[in-house]
């Protein structure tokens, strides 16, 4: 399931910045930007997180779980997305059957997302997000807060 994130080509618009520019900015062609922009791939979160901190917006702003542009300007820890997907849904007290269903996937590929054997897609992360209400940069490790920030003093 691949989900269309409007703000990436709004941000890239309001700054000014053709899709080559910004493919060059991140590190890919012209055609996979082009691709990523209108929801044709998965956005690779290591792509993104350059997006992220070059215009020091949050993976929340950019997804539109939230209106605030935070800066964390770090990188994305791995080894914690792992951490953080298993101990979330542990806390939720879903099976990894449950959750996968609630993602369109086998229980397998989930596990595999848990034990860091493959990257969660933005697409599922975002539907994570939205179902146990976690930031999406919390599960990346750039914050440890895990509250979605609507407005400026305002949590989800």
């Amino acid at each position: 399931m691949l989900i269309r994130f409007k703000r990436i080509a709004d941000i890239r618009i309001d700054n000014d910045i053709s899709q080559k520019e910004m493919a060059k900015i991140i590190g890919v062609t012209p055609d996979n930007y082009y691709d990523y922009e209108h929801g044709r791939s998965n956005f690779p979160l290591e792509k993104l997180n350059v997006l992220a901190n070059y215009f020091k917006v949050n993976f929340d702003y950019i997804t539109g779980l939230s209106d605030i542009k935070t800066n964390y300007n770090n990188d994305i820890d791995f080894y914690i997305l792992k951490k953080r997907l298993k101990e979330i849904r542990k806390q939720n007290k879903i099976s990894q059957t449950s959750i996968a269903k609630v993602l369109g996937d086998k229980q397998s590929t989930y596990w595999n997302y848990e034990k860091g054997a493959s990257i969660i897609p933005l697409s599922k992360l975002y539907l994570l997000s939205k179902f146990y209400n976690v930031s999406i940069d919390y599960f990346l490790g750039k914050t440890d807060d895990k509250n979605i920030v609507i407005k400026e003093g305002m949590k989800l």
